[in-house]
C-alpha cells in the first residue's frame, strides 16, 4: 500500500514539472562575472549575442556567425519576443544565459515563416554585450510626445478662427441692411 502512495505521488510530482515546464520560462545561468556594477532592466538598450535553436538541436538563427552583431533593442517596448524580455532582465554585462522559452512566450500558434513551427519551444544561448542606460530626460520623445498636441492646439485655433472670420462678414451684411432699411422708412 505504501508503495502505491509514493508511485502516485511521485506521478503527481512529475505531472506538475511537466506542467510547469510547459508555461514557464525557464533561465538558466552559465557564466556570472565576479562583479556586476549594474542590472538590466526596463528602458535599458541592451546589446545581446544569442544563438537560436529548436527542441531538437537544430539551429534556426545566430549572431555569432561572421560578420554579424549583436542585436540592440530597448527592454520593455516589445521588439523581441516576451521570453527574451523576461529573460535579459536582470542580466549583467558579461552574464550568458540560457533561456528555454515556452510557445506562448515565443512564436505561439503561428510559428515564425518557415523557420520556426508552430508551437515550437525555443532554446536561446545569450550573453550580454552592453547596456546603455537611457537617459534620464530623453528629448526625443519630449518632442514626439509634444508634438502631436501643439499640432492639435494650432489646427482647433485655426479653424476657429476661420469659422469666427467667416460670421463677422456675415453679422456686417445684416448691420448694413437693417441701417439701409431704417434709412427708408
Amino acid at each position: 500500500m505504501m508503495f502505491l502512495v509514493i508511485l502516485w505521488c511521485s506521478l503527481i510530482a512529475a505531472s506538475s514539472s511537466e506542467a510547469k515546464r510547459k508555461d514557464d520560462l525557464e533561465i538558466v545561468v552559465e557564466y556570472k562575472p565576479a562583479s556586476c556594477s549594474r542590472k538590466a532592466r526596463t528602458g535599458d538598450v541592451v546589446s545581446v549575442h544569442y544563438t537560436g535553436m529548436l527542441e531538437n538541436g537544430k539551429m534556426f538563427d545566430s549572431s555569432l556567425t561572421e560578420g554579424r552583431e549583436p542585436i540592440k533593442f530597448e527592454l520593455g517596448r516589445g521588439r523581441v519576443i516576451r521570453g527574451w524580455e523576461e529573460g535579459i532582465k536582470g542580466m549583467c554585462v558579461g552574464e550568458k544565459r540560457k533561456l528555454i522559452i515556452p510557445p506562448h512566450l515565443g512564436y505561439g500558434k503561428q510559428g515564425a515563416a518557415n523557420v520556426i513551427p508552430p508551437d515550437s519551444y525555443l532554446i536561446f544561448t545569450t550573453e550580454l554585450i552592453n547596456i546603455d542606460q537611457k537617459p534620464f530626460l530623453d528629448f526625443k520623445g519630449l518632442a514626439q510626445i509634444i508634438t502631436w498636441p501643439a499640432l492639435a492646439v494650432i489646427l482647433v485655433y485655426y479653424l476657429y478662427k476661420k469659422a469666427k472670420d467667416q460670421v463677422k462678414p456675415k453679422a456686417t451684411k445684416e448691420k448694413k441692411e437693417h441701417a439701409k432699411k431704417s434709412k427708408r422708412r
